[in-house]
């Protein structure tokens, strides 16, 4: 087994995706208060025009210069009161009010503490609704963000999905234990057993699992089931069972850990974290930043969000359009399977006569693509309007939802539909390994000109040499490529 990582990746269920979550809420409080300078100053001045008394504001230089110290005293008054942890520990409202309160506080004693030794003049007023807006702000971005979250883990998109695998133990029950305890907390797919068994689940740490088969067949329970990361207890202990247990996470793409007695272990022989309590070995192929995914979806929110918003003007005329000349419904959705193979509805324009799903079968001998998909030149289900919509991208346009809601990232392997993708096996599979994507190296390669293994690899490209700069690379690319309108079909 070749290119299988232990170094870097030790954690990142655990302690590394909490440091990057507080990370990025730390970064969203930082433009928080910028922007709660930017409205105490605008209503400040639209204050004055009624009231008189109120006085002028310092000069912008002077209140730029302020706000170089009072940004890190805002953003650096965060983490003692524990309000960076707001995902690990979720607050109540009256709690987080009251909390947000004694920060607001300790801001407003440094803030007069700065003045006092700059010797600055600053309206009260002023100073009263930067307070008032920033207070404001950060418990709605708190409260937003929790239920962001929750919603997210109830449709089980920001849920994670473990499968154990061994025979059930203490080790194993006080995993499941403390990690149901704990906020926001994962998912048991299930218990693969070390031996065939006739027993068709189990109960672990008060949990009754599915028992989803026996080691040997490991790959076929990954190939069905979605799955974040495999866990291995003991005695998954015979290097040969192992090495190829290993090799059916690896193939597909999906991380495993194995959980390790740290009195018997060889500490200088192998990298080790906890997880809910509990030690394991982590091994995952192409390990990404979780600091950097956080931002990732930062960027790709933001941008949807902003995209959609520029673009209503071009989403109501497409609809029309689409309503005038095809009737409705002016959307096409379509179950895709996403990150690990996670089910999602994906939007799209309508660019079909009605009912073309059903006459694809009569098309399958014209299929121009290797593999499981199915494209093909003059597809005489594509109307003329869908042909222009197609060669344009713009049918494509309504993804900008799918990226809001956080089932796809602007840049990504597309997704399939959910049973061209189960026809995938082995290593094209590890393209699940990452959030889908509206555009890729595919979509910039020639799209339909590509045949499908050269896509996969493609796809898997992108998997292994991910990062935020690529990530741009890509987009930059997409506006020529789609101008040009190469391999749209």
């Amino acid at each position: 087994m070749q290119h299988v990582s232990t170094s870097g990746t030790v954690g990142l269920m655990d302690a590394n995706r909490k440091r990057s979550i507080e990370r990025l809420v730390l970064a969203a409080d930082a433009m928080v208060v910028l922007a709660s300078m930017a409205v105490a100053v605008a209503v400040h001045g639209a204050l004055r025009a009624h009231i008189p008394v109120l006085k002028a504001p310092p000069a912008f230089e002077r209140y730029v210069l302020l706000a170089y110290v009072t940004l890190p005293l805002a953003v650096g008054l965060v983490p003692p009161f524990g309000l960076h942890r707001i995902l690990e520990r979720p607050l109540g409202a009256w709690r987080l009010f009251v909390t947000l309160s004694k920060h607001h506080a300790a801001l407003l004693v440094g803030v007069s503490l700065v003045l006092f030794l700059t010797q600055e003049v600053v309206n009260r007023t002023l100073v009263g609704l930067f307070l008032a807006t920033n207070f404001a702000l950060m418990y709605g971005e708190r409260r937003a963000l929790v239920r962001w979250a929750r919603y997210q883990h109830v449709r089980g998109h920001g849920q994670t999905r473990l499968l154990l695998v061994g025979t059930p133990s203490p080790a194993m029950d006080t995993l499941v234990r403390r990690a149901n305890e704990a906020p926001l907390g994962p998912r048991f797919v299930g218990l693969v057993t070390t031996e065939p068994t006739e027993r068709t689940d189990v109960t672990v740490g008060a949990l009754t699992l599915p028992v989803l088969g026996a080691l040997d067949g490991l790959d076929k329970t990954l190939h069905e089931h979605p799955v974040d990361r495999v866990l291995f207890f003991a005695p998954v202990d015979a290097p040969a069972r192992a090495t190829s247990a290993l090799a059916a996470c690896e193939t597909i793409g999906v991380p495993a850990s194995f959980a390790v007695d740290l009195d018997a272990l060889g500490v200088s022989s192998a990298h080790i974290g906890k997880l809910h309590g509990t030690s394991f070995i982590h091994v995952d192929r192409a390990p990404k930043s979780e600091g950097g995914l956080a931002l990732k979806q930062l960027v790709d929110t933001s941008v949807a969000g902003i995209a959609i918003v520029l673009l209503a003007p071009a989403f109501v005329l497409i609809a029309i359009a689409i309503a005038l000349t095809m009737g409705r419904p002016v959307l096409f959705a379509q179950e895709r399977a996403g990150l690990r193979g996670r089910v999602f509805t994906m939007f799209k324009f309508r660019t079909m006569i009605q009912d073309a799903e059903a006459l694809q079968s009569a098309l399958a001998n014209r299929n121009e693509m290797s593999g499981p998909t199915f494209k093909m030149t003059a597809d005489p289900r594509v109307t003329r309007l869908g042909a222009f919509l197609r060669r344009t991208s713009l049918d494509e346009l309504p993804q900008l939802f799918n990226v809001l809601l956080g089932t796809m990232s602007l840049v990504g392997p597309r997704p399939l539909p959910v049973n061209e993708q189960q026809q995938i096996v082995g290593w094209h599979r590890r393209r699940l390994s990452v959030k889908p994507g509206i555009t890729c190296f595919w979509q910039i390669g020639g799209r339909s000109d590509v045949s499908f293994d050269d896509w996969m690899k493609l796809d898997l490209r992108y998997v292994d040499e991910w990062s935020l700069a690529l990530d741009l690379r890509i987009l930059a690319a997409t506006i020529p490529a789609v101008l040009r309108g190469r391999g749209a079909r």
